[in-house]
């Protein structure tokens, strides 16, 4: 519980800060800082949506859905119903501030708490959870619950070990008080198997690797590698 209310505390710190990365007019400091260290979270945004795109009708659950941009862009390409969950009081607050100037903001539901917790008393067609697993010291409990709860794909992102960026923000996040877990290609594969997932597909987008599994369909393991 410690490790969770540590990266709570600090995205309730950087909430308005983390979430510029999603906006079009910034400084030109800005604008480098972003392509050197946070271009991967632009990256893994496009290829969400390069591979869901039959939409309408479907539901969507967004875990650790932080300022709620996923589920908005699910909402504005047609999805039917979207529930994003975080922990973080300010990151939903985000959320249902963007949430009211869009048309489509009846089809999204925010909620604050605990993803393992929480009782969701249905299934969704997707699961997406990108920035999520950065956090998690204990990701199998967290994966198991998705794929319960998820009917055709789950899509996550997991941060590359041994890289010279996540040094970086291995340094830069401990000084933040904030717990952070890279993986190797091998260790997320394990996580998956360890999960009964057995069909999914892996690309590797420069500091993460994403993840795109499907639920409940036959046992053919798909790898691809995606180049920068």
């Amino acid at each position: 519980m410690q490790n969770e209310d540590q990266v709570k505390a600090h995205f309730r710190k950087q909430a308005v800060r983390f979430d510029t990365i999603y906006e079009d007019e910034k400084r030109l400091w800005q604008k480098f800082v972003d392509k050197f260290f946070r271009q991967v979270v632009k990256d893994r945004f496009d290829l969400t949506f390069r591979e869901i795109t039959e939409l309408k009708g479907k539901s969507i659950l967004d875990v650790g859905c932080g300022s709620g941009r996923y589920a908005l862009e699910f909402a504005r390409r047609g999805a039917d119903r979207i529930i994003g969950i975080d922990y973080a009081q300010e990151m939903i607050e985000l959320a249902k501030g963007y949430a009211e100037n869009m048309k489509e903001k009846a089809k999204c539901r925010f909620v604050c708490g605990h993803f393992t917790d929480h009782d969701f008393r249905e299934q969704f067609d997707y699961t997406v959870a990108m920035g999520l697993f950065d956090y998690l010291k204990n990701p199998s409990v967290y994966l198991t619950k998705m794929k319960s709860l998820t009917r055709s794909k789950i899509i996550a992102s997991f941060p590359k070990k041994w890289t010279l960026r996540s040094l970086i923000r291995k340094i830069r996040l401990f000084l933040a008080g904030c717990p952070v877990y890279f993986y190797s290609q091998g260790e997320v594969e394990k996580l998956l198997k360890e999960n009964q997932i057995s069909q999914y597909k892996i690309f590797d987008l420069s500091r993460d690797f994403i993840i795109i599994a499907q639920i409940g369909q036959g046992d053919q393991r798909l790898i691809f590698k995606q180049i920068e």
